[in-house]
């Protein structure tokens, strides 16, 4: 998939993304701000260092539009991916851009929304490949788990999986679920709704990994919302290197417990990226 967004099926959510990218073209900042949640939460990994910032509130997004985005010209932006409910957006996108001292800026991004009443509540923008072709779960790139709250559920999450333990990993859920997932045969998005549905999803698909490993290229955390880079290595039982892949992992949380699962495919087993 390589669509430009002019040809994305219409949807409320469809229009809400073209408008966003038309407030950015037109440096319309206070129409950017009004498809804002008034408490919203921006997780960028677009910086020199490649370490997470955090935007919160809509003065702090006034300032990252203003000094951050709006000095992009010639914005050119298609569209691996595409994936929405009615409250939420995963996607992958391939932007284009010259700099304000004509350089030109190529990357890759997923960009992950989850909406609250119609607007933006939590923004993940989360990088794939930075301008200078590298990719984000590149040996180079790495983070540690937090030995926070959401360190620890990430870490009991990653156990529940090893010890097939679907019970454990399902009280981490709340109750209505959702988990967009785009690991699948043809790279095309699986929507995984419901408790019932997520057993369904871990026993058939994600318990079939006997021994497998953790690399962490990237970790963010903030408010209610984790979003990862993790490099996922499979072994034998001779404990031989069988595969590899990569993950851009976003979770949304509510009152405690993962309400929405962006469960986005950086690099696929072929070894072919997103």
């Amino acid at each position: 998939m390589n669509t430009p967004i002019e040809q994305l099926v219409l949807s409320p959510m469809s229009e809400l993304y073209k408008e966003h990218i038309g407030f950015i073209k037109a440096k319309n900042v206070e129409g950017l701000l009004d498809q804002y949640a008034e408490d919203l939460l921006l997780i960028s990994t677009l910086t020199e260092d490649r370490k997470p910032i955090y935007i919160q509130g809509r003065e702090e997004l006034r300032a990252f539009f203003e000094s951050r985005i709006f000095s992009l010209e010639n914005l050119e932006i298609s569209l691996n991916q595409w994936a929405e409910t009615s409250e939420t957006l995963m996607m992958v996108e391939n932007i284009k851009a010259t700099d304000l001292e004509g350089g030109v800026a190529d990357c890759r991004f997923y960009d992950n929304w989850q909406l609250e009443n119609g607007k933006i509540k939590t923004h993940f923008a989360g990088v794939i490949q930075y301008p200078d072709g590298t990719y984000t779960d590149d040996a180079s790139m790495t983070a540690q788990i937090s030995d926070s709250s959401l360190g620890a559920l990430y870490q009991e999450h990653i156990g529940f999986i090893k010890d097939k333990n679907v019970d454990g990993l399902l009280s981490q859920y709340a109750s209505e679920p959702l988990l967009i997932s785009t690991l699948t045969d043809n790279k095309k998005p699986l929507y995984v709704k419901g408790k019932q549905s997520l057993r369904e999803f871990f026993e058939s698909r994600i318990f079939g990994l006997d021994r497998f490993d953790i690399e962490m290229n990237q970790w963010a955390e903030g408010r209610d919302a984790l979003m990862v880079v993790e490099t996922l290595k499979t072994y034998d039982a001779a404990n031989n290197l069988t595969g590899e892949l990569s993950f851009h992992d976003s979770w949304a949380l509510k009152d405690g417990k993962i309400a929405t699962h962006f469960a986005g495919v950086v690099r696929y087993p072929d070894g072919a990226y997103q």
